[in-house]
Formats: C-alpha cells, structure tokens, sequence
C-alpha cells in the first residue's frame, strides 16, 4: 500500500508499506506513472516499512528504474532494511538502494549503493 507521496524541491517521494500482492501491485503502478509524469529528476521510494516486496512489484520498480533512466531521471529505493536490500539486489542489480535521503539525493546512481 502507498502510505504517503510528496513531491519535492529534488524529488518525487514515495512511501510504502505492506499489502494485499494484488492491491499493492495495482496502487504502486498508478503511483510510479504519477512520480515519472511529475518531471521531477528523481523518484525516492521508502521501504523502510517493507520486509519483501511480490515479484510483480518488483518488476514495477524494475521497469520505472529503466524507464526513468532513459530519459535521465533516476530511482532510487531508500531506507530498504537488509533482508529486502539482498533480495532486491539478486532480482535486479542496477537497481538505485540508498539508506537515507540525504545519500540519494548526494549521489547520482549507476549502480547499487551499500544499504
């Protein structure tokens, strides 16, 4: 479920939170439409609340990663506890993990960050 979004200065943010697969699948891909559409040159995704994500949110995530990066914007999954960081990195390895706001906003990514 998408707990939050804002859209800031640098970013657009976006928090999640557990869910049913299906209704978290459906709300996160009509939210990360809304975060590309916003222009912003930045989408930070909170998973600080998550402890897995379903595979279709993951190729979500994977999709937008890629989508964002063509047109220059990045993706950036921040605050990801440990566990949920290995699994993310084993599905996709160029996907963007920070462990603060700070960090993703300080660095542009090209590959995974140490959680």
């Amino acid at each position: 479920m998408i707990i939050y979004h804002e859209l800031l200065p640098e970013a657009y943010v976006l928090g999640l939170a557990p869910g049913p697969s299906a209704a978290f699948e459906l709300a996160l891909a009509q939210q990360l439409r809304r975060a590309e559409r916003s222009g912003k040159t930045a989408v930070w995704v909170d998973c600080r609340l998550l402890t897995s994500l379903p595979a279709g949110a993951v190729r979500l995530l994977h999709a937008c990663h890629h989508r964002l990066h063509q047109r220059g914007a990045q993706l950036v999954l921040c605050r990801v506890p440990g566990a949920l960081a290995g699994t993310l990195r084993q599905a996709s390895a160029d996907l963007c993990l920070a462990p603060t706001f700070d960090e993703a906003a300080a660095q542009q990514c090209s590959g995974p960050f140490e959680a």
